[in-house]
């Protein structure tokens, strides 16, 4: 009977996501951008990549690095209009407006890219501030390029994930295999959680709604998810953080169930020159539920000399 019940449900589900008509979650009359900076397209290797921008006079910009499964204002809507020196927010590879592939690609590629982009628009030095998938990326751009990084700011950092021990597994394969799965057959299911944790921590207001929804889900999911995400199986910092030089600033949420406070503490204590800062409340997603904190925080850091 549990069995017969269970294959009813399996079949409905996968008849109501092929047939059903897709609507958005829109709360409110009146409907607004929360972040009104337009961007443009940056050809490296071919491929052709997004940024936002914004520059003022006498002050050294800010590259923004987003999370994964989103993109420059998906991760920053909260932070980007309150920003008053020059910054450039980057779509990272495969995600965003960006270009995609399904090639397989990692942590380093997404630095040297990041590297090329800055060539192209002429900027020698720079403070990153990255989140989670972004504070990877933004140490191995201060590893790579010592000269180019003043400042680094990770929020809810890792040095590395299961995968670069299991990935040989046969159990940890077939993990993947089974998250490969869901992502194809319920492609809105990461977009709609992430939608549906904006709306439950009251992290975004109602006449943002309409943009949100759209935001997340104009997200390459196959490309994320799957095949795409591959790059974060086999990473693994622990063996040079220690190489950069740059002053960081390490931001954690005392609630952080993605990336544990332990997981970050490894970041911070391999580290040589590192502040660290624990928002007690907040959870993985400290540029969505304390961007006012987090905007404190980050000013004080980089204007601090």
């Amino acid at each position: 009977m549990i069995k017969t019940i269970t294959k009813f449900f399996a079949v409905a589900t996968i008849l109501k996501n092929l047939l059903e008509t897709k609507k958005g979650d829109i709360t409110g009359n009146t409907q607004i951008h929360p972040s009104k900076f337009p961007g443009r397209t940056i050809f490296v290797r071919e491929k052709e990549y997004f940024i936002r921008e914004s520059y003022t006079n006498g002050t050294v910009p800010i590259v923004f690095l987003h999370s994964w499964g989103t993109d420059s204002l998906g991760s920053w809507f909260k932070i980007l209009p309150k920003i008053k020196s020059s910054f450039i927010a980057i779509d990272l590879r495969n995600h965003g407006k960006s270009d995609s592939s399904w090639k397989r690609w990692d942590v380093d590629e997404n630095a040297d890219l990041v590297i090329s982009i800055l060539d192209q628009l002429n900027i020698e030095k720079c403070d990153v501030v990255g989140w989670s998938m972004g504070s990877a990326v933004g140490m191995s751009i201060a590893r790579k390029k010592e000269s180019l990084v003043r400042k680094l700011i990770l929020i809810t950092p890792f040095s590395w994930l299961g995968g670069a021990v299991y990935n040989e597994k046969i159990a940890f394969k077939v993990f993947v295999s089974f998250v490969r799965i869901r992502e194809r057959l319920f492609p809105n299911f990461n977009p709609q959680s992430k939608f549906s944790f904006l709306r439950k921590s009251q992290s975004i207001e109602d006449e943002y709604t309409e943009w949100a929804w759209n935001n997340f889900h104009r997200s390459k999911d196959d490309f994320i998810y799957s095949d795409g995400g591959r790059f974060v199986v086999p990473y693994d910092a622990r063996p040079w953080i220690s190489e950069i030089q740059s002053e960081t600033l390490v931001i954690t949420g005392g609630k952080d169930k993605l990336v544990p406070e332990e997981t970050s503490n490894e970041v911070i204590n391999l580290l040589n020159n590192v502040k660290s800062k624990v928002i007690i409340e907040a959870g993985h997603s400290v540029p969505w539920t304390h961007s006012d904190e987090l905007l404190e925080e980050i000013n004080s850091f980089l204007n601090d000399e």
